[in-house]
């Protein structure tokens, strides 16, 4: 509740159930950045940081913001903060006010985050963090771009398509279908990226017993590779929070030693797993090429879901799968102890971002909104037990 002082300063956001004060955004208004201001755009933005405070109060119990910020607990703060940005953003037609609204909160608690920035490095991140997000945009204006998931259609629809079996798989030989099949599953079911897959080396799947539940767990290494590689455009990490070990299910691990088993071809002297026909690295632009022949395939329907979805968009491409992985990810996360912040650092170190990276907040908001979820778990059940298929 916003309160005129007839002080200094001249208005205050009051906690209604005590009419006490709130600290820190008392302290904001006194502050540089506070004074500067008119007292038409202080009351407007007071009040917007009463709605974030309010917020806070029901969302994670009363005061938790000051008393967060007063016990310079970082991490709890930025969870506030990346909830608030979830929250005001999950309407896709959100409002002006809820553009200034997050512009407000965004700068009150940067204006926080850097003056603890200098004692703590916990705090330099959270200032970057905000920084990173940026800020939102009007719909009139165009979206803020969220990432987001293949519609429900589109995946089952690509799936059935890439499918070996299928009649309808585009592609001829073999080889070159449990090639691209594995493409397909590693990029969704793996969450990696373009380069990532295209680094990987045929010995990168590992196995081993896990010594508490005595089940055999299995894993990727996802890594740069040293040695010489002559493809034109050469794959690479894109930061060095990508250098990861990710955890894959059973039948992508059976995929993987089929594939190397029986279909890689090794006619070159390079470990990459993916090769060309020839026995050559697969390039980029022969992944670019293979995801604009299975859009090509895709049913009329299952084609305007996705351009609906995505914006306009025409090609299906490999990053639309990690979205879709990282959209499910962030969904099974949250269900395995309902601990937002574990599900979003878990997040960053399955799909390779920094701890600082904002990036698993915009995939919190497509998991809420999306319903690919219903139907994620069939899609393991029906399209990942490549042994059965196989009839191994």
């Amino acid at each position: 509740m916003l309160v005129r002082t007839e002080a200094l300063p001249p208005f205050v956001i009051v906690d209604g159930r005590r009419s006490m004060p709130r600290f820190w955004a008392t302290a904001w208004s006194l502050s540089v950045q506070g004074q500067a201001l008119s007292e038409n755009t202080l009351k407007l933005r007071l009040r917007h940081i009463d709605a974030f405070y309010i917020y806070c109060d029901e969302r994670f119990g009363s005061d938790s913001f000051d008393d967060a910020i007063s016990i310079h607990d970082a991490a709890r703060t930025q969870l506030f903060v990346e909830a608030f940005y979830a929250d005001l953003t999950a309407d896709p037609d959100y409002t002006t006010s809820a553009v200034q609204r997050w512009d407000c909160v965004r700068g009150f608690v940067q204006v926080l985050a850097r003056r603890l920035a200098t004692s703590s490095d916990a705090w330099s991140s959270l200032s970057s963090l905000l920084f990173g997000m940026g800020k939102m945009r009007h719909s009139r204006y165009g979206h803020f771009q969220f990432v987001r998931a293949l519609p429900t259609l589109t995946v089952t629809d690509l799936l059935s398509i890439a499918d070996p079996h299928s009649l309808r798989n585009p592609f001829k030989g073999e080889a070159t279908k449990w090639r691209n099949w594995l493409i397909v599953n590693l990029l969704l079911l793996g969450g990696l990226r373009r380069g990532e897959i295209l680094l990987l080396q045929a010995d990168s799947a590992k196995s081993d017993v896990d010594p508490n539940t005595r089940e055999l767990v299995s894993w990727l290494n996802v890594t740069t590779h040293f040695g010489t590689d002559d493809r034109t455009t050469r794959p690479s990490l894109k930061t060095a929070h990508a250098h990861r070990q990710i955890p894959i299910s059973a039948g992508l691990a059976d995929l993987f030693e089929y594939y190397v088993a029986v279909h890689r071809q090794t006619t070159a002297p390079h470990g990459f797993l993916l090769t060309s026909k020839t026995g050559t690295p697969l390039s980029a632009e022969s992944v670019t090429k293979l995801f604009q022949k299975l859009t090509r395939a895709l049913t009329d329907e299952a084609r305007a879901h996705f351009s609906e979805r995505t914006g306009g968009k025409e090609t299906v491409s490999p990053h639309d799968l990690r979205h879709t992985c990282a959209t499910a990810r962030y969904s099974m996360f949250m269900a395995l102890d309902s601990n937002r912040e574990l599900a979003l650092q878990r997040m960053r170190a399955f799909f390779g971002w920094s701890y600082s990276s904002s990036m698993p907040e915009h995939y919190a908001r497509a998991a809420i909104e999306d319903d690919l979820i219903r139907t994620w778990n069939l899609l393991f059940d029906t399209k990942v037990n490549l042994l059965r298929e196989t009839g191994k």
